[in-house]
Protein backbone atom coordinates (compact mmCIF):
# COMPACT_ATOMS: atom_id res chain seq x y z
CA UNK A 1 0.00 0.00 0.00
CA UNK A 2 1.56 3.35 -1.07
CA UNK A 3 2.42 5.88 1.58
CA UNK A 4 0.72 9.17 1.16
CA UNK A 5 2.65 12.40 1.85
CA UNK A 6 1.06 14.59 4.41
CA UNK A 7 1.37 18.31 3.78
CA UNK A 8 1.21 20.53 6.78
CA UNK A 9 0.57 24.20 6.44
CA UNK A 10 2.87 26.64 8.25
CA UNK A 11 1.26 29.49 10.12
CA UNK A 12 1.76 32.86 8.45
CA UNK A 13 3.32 34.32 11.54
CA UNK A 14 6.16 31.81 11.36
CA UNK A 15 7.38 32.81 7.80
CA UNK A 16 10.13 35.54 7.98
CA UNK A 17 9.67 38.52 5.61
CA UNK A 18 12.41 39.15 3.02
CA UNK A 19 15.09 41.69 4.08
CA UNK A 20 14.57 45.22 2.92
CA UNK A 21 17.65 46.58 1.02
CA UNK A 22 18.29 50.32 0.88
CA UNK A 23 18.10 51.79 -2.60
CA UNK A 24 21.43 52.10 -4.45
CA UNK A 25 22.43 55.75 -4.66
CA UNK A 26 22.76 57.13 -8.17
CA UNK A 27 26.31 57.99 -9.21
CA UNK A 28 26.87 59.97 -12.41
CA UNK A 29 28.99 58.16 -14.94
CA UNK A 30 32.64 59.30 -15.14
CA UNK A 31 34.87 59.07 -18.20
CA UNK A 32 37.56 56.43 -17.84
CA UNK A 33 41.01 57.77 -16.82
CA UNK A 34 43.38 58.32 -19.69
CA UNK A 35 45.74 55.41 -20.17
CA UNK A 36 49.32 55.88 -19.08
CA UNK A 37 51.55 56.97 -21.92
CA UNK A 38 53.31 54.03 -23.45
CA UNK A 39 56.85 54.87 -24.61
CA UNK A 40 56.45 52.34 -27.39
CA UNK A 41 53.62 54.43 -28.77
CA UNK A 42 56.23 56.76 -30.29
CA UNK A 43 58.34 54.94 -32.86
CA UNK A 44 62.11 54.97 -32.75
CA UNK A 45 62.47 54.71 -36.52
CA UNK A 46 60.88 56.47 -39.44
CA UNK A 47 61.60 53.73 -41.95
CA UNK A 48 64.11 55.89 -43.82
CA UNK A 49 67.81 55.07 -44.18
CA UNK A 50 70.23 56.82 -41.86
CA UNK A 51 72.01 58.46 -44.79
CA UNK A 52 71.81 58.64 -48.55
CA UNK A 53 75.31 57.18 -48.99
CA UNK A 54 78.21 55.70 -47.08
CA UNK A 55 80.06 59.03 -47.29
CA UNK A 56 76.99 60.82 -45.90
CA UNK A 57 76.90 58.43 -42.94
CA UNK A 58 80.63 58.84 -42.31
CA UNK A 59 80.29 62.64 -42.20
CA UNK A 60 77.48 62.36 -39.67
CA UNK A 61 79.34 59.84 -37.51
CA UNK A 62 82.55 61.89 -37.52
CA UNK A 63 80.63 65.02 -36.44
CA UNK A 64 78.78 63.07 -33.74
CA UNK A 65 81.97 61.50 -32.37
CA UNK A 66 83.83 64.81 -32.31
CA UNK A 67 81.03 66.44 -30.30
CA UNK A 68 80.66 63.51 -27.90
CA UNK A 69 84.40 63.54 -27.25
CA UNK A 70 84.43 67.32 -26.86
CA UNK A 71 81.66 67.23 -24.21
CA UNK A 72 82.90 64.03 -22.53
CA UNK A 73 83.59 65.83 -19.25
CA UNK A 74 80.07 67.21 -18.94
CA UNK A 75 76.92 65.43 -17.76
CA UNK A 76 74.47 68.10 -18.92
CA UNK A 77 74.92 67.86 -22.68
CA UNK A 78 73.03 65.43 -24.90
CA UNK A 79 74.39 64.66 -28.37
CA UNK A 80 72.12 62.78 -30.78
CA UNK A 81 72.54 61.30 -34.24
CA UNK A 82 69.69 60.36 -36.61
CA UNK A 83 67.29 60.28 -33.66
CA UNK A 84 63.58 60.99 -34.07
CA UNK A 85 62.64 64.22 -32.31
CA UNK A 86 58.95 64.44 -31.37
CA UNK A 87 57.79 68.00 -30.71
CA UNK A 88 54.01 67.63 -30.18
CA UNK A 89 52.82 65.40 -27.38
CA UNK A 90 50.12 62.94 -28.40
CA UNK A 91 50.88 63.22 -32.11
CA UNK A 92 53.47 60.69 -33.16
CA UNK A 93 53.48 62.03 -36.69
CA UNK A 94 54.99 65.35 -35.66
CA UNK A 95 58.64 64.35 -35.70
CA UNK A 96 61.87 65.20 -37.46
CA UNK A 97 65.18 63.34 -37.56
CA UNK A 98 68.21 65.67 -37.47
CA UNK A 99 71.48 64.24 -38.75
CA UNK A 100 73.22 65.44 -35.57
CA UNK A 101 72.05 67.66 -32.71
CA UNK A 102 73.11 68.97 -29.30
CA UNK A 103 70.91 69.85 -26.33
CA UNK A 104 72.40 71.73 -23.38
CA UNK A 105 70.97 71.02 -19.95
CA UNK A 106 69.85 67.52 -20.97
CA UNK A 107 71.87 64.58 -19.57
CA UNK A 108 73.51 62.20 -22.00
CA UNK A 109 71.79 58.80 -21.88
CA UNK A 110 70.38 56.12 -24.14
CA UNK A 111 67.13 57.19 -25.80
CA UNK A 112 64.92 55.49 -28.37
CA UNK A 113 63.62 58.90 -29.39
CA UNK A 114 63.88 62.49 -28.21
CA UNK A 115 60.62 63.92 -26.86
CA UNK A 116 60.69 67.65 -26.36
CA UNK A 117 58.17 67.58 -23.48
CA UNK A 118 60.24 64.99 -21.58
CA UNK A 119 63.59 66.68 -22.22
CA UNK A 120 62.03 70.01 -21.29
CA UNK A 121 63.36 71.75 -24.39
CA UNK A 122 64.05 71.28 -28.09
CA UNK A 123 67.59 70.71 -29.35
CA UNK A 124 69.81 73.79 -29.21
CA UNK A 125 72.02 73.09 -32.23
CA UNK A 126 71.14 71.00 -35.29
CA UNK A 127 73.27 69.89 -38.26
CA UNK A 128 71.99 68.63 -41.59
CA UNK A 129 74.46 67.20 -44.11
CA UNK A 130 73.17 67.89 -47.59
CA UNK A 131 72.83 65.31 -50.34
CA UNK A 132 71.02 65.21 -53.65
CA UNK A 133 67.90 63.72 -52.05
CA UNK A 134 67.82 65.88 -48.89
CA UNK A 135 69.19 69.30 -49.81
CA UNK A 136 65.81 70.88 -50.66
CA UNK A 137 64.09 69.57 -47.54
CA UNK A 138 67.01 70.64 -45.34
CA UNK A 139 66.84 74.21 -46.62
CA UNK A 140 63.04 74.54 -46.50
CA UNK A 141 60.76 72.07 -44.66
CA UNK A 142 63.22 71.01 -41.98
CA UNK A 143 64.47 74.52 -41.46
CA UNK A 144 60.92 75.72 -40.89
CA UNK A 145 60.24 72.90 -38.40
CA UNK A 146 63.37 73.74 -36.46
CA UNK A 147 62.40 77.41 -36.44
CA UNK A 148 58.98 76.62 -35.01
CA UNK A 149 60.47 74.24 -32.46
CA UNK A 150 62.88 76.93 -31.26
CA UNK A 151 66.19 75.37 -32.33
CA UNK A 152 68.67 78.16 -31.60
CA UNK A 153 71.31 77.31 -34.20
CA UNK A 154 70.79 75.50 -37.49
CA UNK A 155 73.71 74.36 -39.63
CA UNK A 156 73.68 73.31 -43.28
CA UNK A 157 76.77 71.39 -44.37
CA UNK A 158 77.47 70.75 -48.05
CA UNK A 159 80.14 68.02 -48.14
CA UNK A 160 79.92 67.39 -51.89
CA UNK A 161 79.82 71.07 -52.81
CA UNK A 162 77.35 72.59 -55.24
CA UNK A 163 74.18 72.17 -53.17
CA UNK A 164 74.50 75.33 -51.08
CA UNK A 165 76.32 78.61 -51.56
CA UNK A 166 79.08 77.49 -49.23
CA UNK A 167 80.27 74.27 -47.65
CA UNK A 168 79.17 75.45 -44.20
CA UNK A 169 76.27 77.81 -43.43
CA UNK A 170 75.00 78.66 -39.98
CA UNK A 171 71.73 80.28 -38.89
CA UNK A 172 70.92 81.83 -35.52
CA UNK A 173 67.37 82.17 -34.19
CA UNK A 174 66.73 85.87 -33.53
CA UNK A 175 63.23 87.04 -32.51
CA UNK A 176 61.72 83.84 -33.89
CA UNK A 177 63.44 84.06 -37.27
CA UNK A 178 66.67 82.55 -38.60
CA UNK A 179 69.44 85.02 -39.40
CA UNK A 180 72.50 83.72 -41.22
CA UNK A 181 75.73 83.86 -39.23
CA UNK A 182 78.63 85.79 -40.80
CA UNK A 183 81.36 83.77 -42.47
CA UNK A 184 85.03 84.35 -43.16
CA UNK A 185 87.96 82.69 -44.90
CA UNK A 186 91.17 81.47 -43.29
CA UNK A 187 94.49 81.96 -45.14
CA UNK A 188 94.16 78.69 -47.05
CA UNK A 189 90.77 79.77 -48.43
CA UNK A 190 88.64 77.52 -46.19
CA UNK A 191 85.29 79.02 -45.19
CA UNK A 192 84.86 79.30 -41.43
CA UNK A 193 81.75 80.27 -39.43
CA UNK A 194 81.69 81.09 -35.71
CA UNK A 195 79.14 79.27 -33.53
CA UNK A 196 78.05 81.49 -30.59
CA UNK A 197 76.54 78.54 -28.70
CA UNK A 198 79.44 76.14 -29.13
CA UNK A 199 82.13 78.85 -28.95
CA UNK A 200 83.86 77.09 -31.82
CA UNK A 201 84.54 77.81 -35.48
CA UNK A 202 83.08 75.36 -37.96
CA UNK A 203 84.97 74.51 -41.14
CA UNK A 204 84.66 71.80 -43.76
CA UNK A 205 88.18 70.59 -44.40
CA UNK A 206 89.92 67.32 -45.24
CA UNK A 207 86.61 65.77 -46.27
CA UNK A 208 84.70 66.39 -43.04
CA UNK A 209 83.26 69.05 -40.77
CA UNK A 210 85.92 70.22 -38.34
CA UNK A 211 85.67 72.40 -35.23
CA UNK A 212 88.39 74.97 -34.54
CA UNK A 213 89.03 76.00 -30.94
CA UNK A 214 90.30 79.57 -30.78
CA UNK A 215 91.54 79.08 -27.20
CA UNK A 216 93.95 76.29 -28.08
CA UNK A 217 94.50 77.24 -31.72
CA UNK A 218 93.78 73.64 -32.70
CA UNK A 219 91.06 71.50 -34.29
CA UNK A 220 88.99 69.23 -32.07
CA UNK A 221 90.30 65.70 -32.39
CA UNK A 222 88.75 62.26 -32.27
CA UNK A 223 89.99 59.89 -29.55
CA UNK A 224 92.22 57.98 -31.96
CA UNK A 225 93.65 61.25 -33.28
CA UNK A 226 94.48 62.36 -29.75
CA UNK A 227 96.07 58.99 -29.01
CA UNK A 228 98.09 59.13 -32.20
CA UNK A 229 99.15 62.70 -31.43
CA UNK A 230 100.11 61.75 -27.87
CA UNK A 231 102.06 58.76 -29.17
CA UNK A 232 103.87 60.88 -31.74
CA UNK A 233 104.66 63.49 -29.08
CA UNK A 234 105.99 60.78 -26.77
CA UNK A 235 108.14 59.36 -29.56
CA UNK A 236 109.37 62.83 -30.49
CA UNK A 237 110.12 63.57 -26.83
CA UNK A 238 111.99 60.27 -26.51
CA UNK A 239 113.99 61.07 -29.65
CA UNK A 240 114.77 64.54 -28.31
CA UNK A 241 115.86 63.11 -24.97
CA UNK A 242 118.03 60.53 -26.71
CA UNK A 243 119.57 63.24 -28.87
CA UNK A 244 120.12 65.39 -25.78
CA UNK A 245 121.83 62.48 -24.00
CA UNK A 246 124.00 61.84 -27.04
CA UNK A 247 124.96 65.50 -27.24
CA UNK A 248 125.67 65.57 -23.49
CA UNK A 249 127.88 62.49 -23.79
CA UNK A 250 129.69 64.01 -26.76
CA UNK A 251 130.14 67.26 -24.87
CA UNK A 252 131.42 65.41 -21.81
CA UNK A 253 133.85 63.47 -23.97
CA UNK A 254 135.07 66.67 -25.61
CA UNK A 255 135.50 68.30 -22.21
CA UNK A 256 137.43 65.29 -20.93
CA UNK A 257 139.66 65.37 -24.00
CA UNK A 258 140.19 69.10 -23.52
CA UNK A 259 141.18 68.51 -19.89
CA UNK A 260 143.69 65.88 -20.98
CA UNK A 261 145.21 68.26 -23.52
CA UNK A 262 145.33 71.01 -20.89
CA UNK A 263 146.99 68.64 -18.46
CA UNK A 264 149.63 67.71 -21.00
CA UNK A 265 150.28 71.35 -21.79
CA UNK A 266 150.58 72.18 -18.11
CA UNK A 267 153.03 69.38 -17.50
CA UNK A 268 155.09 70.43 -20.52
CA UNK A 269 155.15 74.01 -19.28
CA UNK A 270 156.20 72.94 -15.81
CA UNK A 271 158.98 70.88 -17.32
CA UNK A 272 160.17 73.87 -19.35
CA UNK A 273 160.16 76.12 -16.28
CA UNK A 274 162.12 73.57 -14.30
CA UNK A 275 164.69 73.28 -17.07
CA UNK A 276 165.09 77.05 -17.29
CA UNK A 277 165.57 77.27 -13.58
CA UNK A 278 168.23 74.58 -13.73
CA UNK A 279 170.08 76.36 -16.51
CA UNK A 280 169.97 79.68 -14.67
CA UNK A 281 171.82 78.35 -11.67
CA UNK A 282 175.45 79.45 -11.21
CA UNK A 283 178.27 77.83 -9.16
CA UNK A 284 177.60 80.44 -6.51
CA UNK A 285 174.09 79.27 -6.32
CA UNK A 286 175.37 75.76 -5.75
CA UNK A 287 177.52 76.79 -2.69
Amino acid sequence: MPIKKVHQSVPAEVVAPPPVRPPTPWVPSQPPPPPAEDPDEYPSEDGLPMASSVEHALWMIACFRLLVHWFRGRTDVFVGIDLLVFYMRGNKRTSVAPDVFVSFGVPMRKLRSYKVWEAGKPPDVVWEFGSRSTVKGDAKEKKEKYRRMGVREYWLVDPDGGYHDRRVRGFELVSGQYVELPWDEVPDGTVTVWSPLLQLEQRFIDGQLRFWDRKTGKYLELPEEEERGAREQAESRADSEAQARKEAESRAESEAQARKVEMRKRKALEAQVAELKARARTPRDLE
